[in-house]
């Protein structure tokens, strides 16, 4: 057994023919914290229906996309094995757990609970605030429940590795842009320093600091695809993206990409989308989606249209993709400019026409009130040892008492307090909101974690 499949603690069973790695995969499935994902939200409200993806749905088509890129990947090397060695190897079971993973970290509503919560854990002491990335290394590592022998899932270090798509801690923001982006995006709160160190022993990965392990590198692309093409694809099917407009007035898509260019602030990338090819090629991108049949809006012709659309934009960025010798912006990954515009532009107008949409804006106002005032009940909570308060997960297997043993014990509380309202669904949050403030008290009879 190499690096790849040791696991901190020797929990397999007798008789399993499952592969270490598949055991990752299984195990993540089957996670509370993967369930939950059905009811968190993807851009919209996950109450809105089928209409949008939620974060389940998301995840799973994310999985689908980065397990055939590895495959693909894998089979191309074949005759090159030794330079997917050097990387640390190639595993599509290894993928496909971490893009199952890559999302368990996020909070009820999305990204305006995530920065919510981040104001909160550094308004309390948390230099390093709340990240969903760095909570979902937490989750796996530590509070998902699984086995009273050990916290977290028990995964394999390969698995663990892949789930890294910033592997540093928080850094302090001095100007420069690799500091800048540290301080935003990373995958490990400090607090959780003993399993990193775990997952990054550098005499068994191999792996500098900052680097993404090649699996890590599949997986964030496939997640770049993913969201990039089915969001723009949910919101046009529900009439909030007006795409015929932008594809047939020439005004309106230079306006949308002159107010987009203005937001970039790498020049060099302003000068390629400025480009007449470039424009030439994001148009003809648009025309892809448009109604050349005059089929009907809803139709089942014209949604069988724009999801083989869909297909084959996939199809095509993932076969864009190629190993290189050495380490780069995008891991060990070749992602060709002009596909990477491509993606900026469509997450651009999801950006554009939903994100910033009013409607939406009202809805997370009310949001932001729900994350506050529940961290401000655990908070309390855990610092008075309220347990009947505390969702019974925490509870179990002295889990409570396990966050509690190391550390600043003041910080301790705040992150646990942050834990536990990310922990919840959207229908929970909502449900114990209303119990907490008096607007419905509820039923002994009601579901709560």
């Amino acid at each position: 057994m190499n690096y790849r499949e040791i696991r901190q603690y020797n929990s397999g069973k007798q008789g399993d023919q499952r592969r270490a790695f598949q055991i990752d995969r299984d195990r993540l499935i089957y996670s509370a914290y993967f369930r939950r994902l059905a009811q968190v939200t993807q851009v919209v409200s996950a109450s809105e229906g089928n209409v949008f993806h939620n974060r389940l749905t998301h995840s799973l088509k994310v999985a689908q996309v980065a397990r055939r890129l590895a495959e693909r990947l894998q089979e191309l090397n074949n005759s090159n094995s030794n330079l997917i060695n050097k990387y640390g190897g190639l595993d599509p079971d290894v993928v496909e757990a971490a893009a199952i993973a890559h999302d368990l970290g996020h909070p009820p509503f999305g990204h305006i609970a995530e920065k919510e919560l981040d104001q909160l854990a550094r308004s309390h002491g948390l230099s390093d605030g709340f990240e969903g990335n760095a909570q979902t290394f937490r989750i796996l590592t530590l509070l998902e429940p699984h086995r009273p022998q050990y916290p977290g899932l028990d995964l394999t270090r390969a698995t663990l590795n892949a789930t890294l798509k910033y592997p540093w801690f928080c850094e302090r923001d001095n100007g420069n842009t690799q500091s800048k982006k540290r301080s935003k995006k990373y995958s490990i709160y400090d607090q959780d320093r003993k399993a990193f160190e775990f997952v990054r022993e550098v005499s068994a990965t191999g792996l500098q600091n900052y680097q993404q392990s090649l699996e890590a590198s599949i997986m964030d692309f496939a997640d770049d695809v993913t969201y990039s093409v089915h969001d723009l694809e949910d919101f046009y099917f529900a009439g909030l993206i007006p795409l015929e407009t932008i594809i047939n007035n020439e005004d309106e898509f230079e306006k949308f990409l002159n107010d987009w260019v203005k937001t970039i602030s790498d020049n060099k990338l302003k000068e390629q989308i400025n480009e007449s090819k470039q424009k030439i090629s994001l148009k003809n991108l648009l025309n892809l989606y448009s109604n050349k049949k005059g089929d009907n809006p809803g139709s089942i012709e014209q949604i069988a249209y724009i999801k083989s659309v869909s297909s084959n934009l996939i199809q095509n960025y993932v076969q864009s993709v190629s190993l290189k010798e050495d380490y780069g912006e995008h891991g060990y990954l070749e992602r060709p400019i002009k596909i990477e515009i491509e993606l900026k532009f469509l997450q651009r107008i999801v950006w554009k026409y939903v994100i910033l949409n009013p409607r939406l804006a009202t809805q997370q106002y009310g949001q932001r009130k729900i994350i506050k005032t529940l961290f401000d009940v655990y908070k309390e909570a855990v610092e008075t040892n309220q347990v009947n308060l505390i969702p019974a997960h925490f509870l179990q297997h002295g889990s409570l008492e396990r966050l509690l043993t190391t550390g600043d014990q003041k910080h301790q509380k705040v992150r646990i307090a942050v834990d536990i309202v990310a922990s919840f669904s959207e229908m929970e949050a909502i449900l114990m909101f209303r119990r907490f403030t008096g607007i419905d008290h509820g039923s002994v009879m009601d579901y709560i974690v």
